[in-house]
């Protein structure tokens, strides 16, 4: 996988597989220099396949494992790689996750009702990653190309494929090429929701 070398690495353990996607969705369209090499939802899995992948510069650790303690899972991890940092995800009361961060090598402590931009700039906290430490969503670059950004602001403007496509110089199909390609992108599903999304990033302008 290639990976920009302005970017951060990151391993997710989150023990709901449903919660685990939605983190792993949610962080993504945050389009970070954050870059998700792996996901488990056992910490066990971790511990037994780490030697086989890549460390990431940080972890993001559920300290609601159900298969393995947290504290276990963290320690052994430092003892594997102690430049990972981690940061642990809690559903404690605040005196509770400090216990945690003391008795565990857990890095710095976030709580599962945290903003995605709050788990971002904890990231990079424990990574020394300056952008991240002091992410927005206001930072969010888009994650389209110039042509794919053009043919939104076209369609956001009430142009048919047809009439995008006369006006670029390329086919009515090309054009829905790049339209289905910026769906993926970012997440969607509708014309409706593409257009809203890139609107409400200023991404349209």
């Amino acid at each position: 996988m290639s990976r920009s070398k302005d970017s951060t690495s990151l391993g997710i353990v989150y023990s709901d597989p449903l919660a685990l996607w939605a983190l792993d969705f949610l962080i993504r369209r945050q389009h970070a220099p954050l870059d998700i090499i792996w996901t488990y939802s056992s910490g066990k899995e971790v511990l037994q396949n780490i030697d086989n992948f890549e460390h990431p510069q940080a972890m993001l650790i559920d300290l609601d494992l159900l298969d393995i303690n947290y504290s276990i899972l963290s320690r052994r991890i430092k003892l594997i790689d102690s430049n990972i940092g981690t940061v642990g995800i809690a559903s404690s009361l605040p005196q509770e996750s400090l216990e945690a961060r003391n008795t565990s090598q857990i890095n710095l402590i976030v709580h599962k009702k945290d903003s995605i931009e709050e788990i971002i700039r904890a990231v990079g906290s424990v990574s020394n990653h300056s952008k991240l430490m002091h992410w927005t969503s206001k930072d969010q670059a888009s994650p389209l190309s110039k042509k794919e950004l053009q043919i939104i602001r076209m369609t956001a403007r009430g142009f048919t494929y047809a009439s995008i496509g006369r006006q670029l110089h390329i086919s009515e199909q090309t054009v829905k090429t790049y339209i289905r390609r910026s769906y993926i992108k970012l997440g969607v599903h509708t014309r409706s929701e593409c257009v809203a999304l890139c609107s409400s990033q200023g991404w349209l302008i």
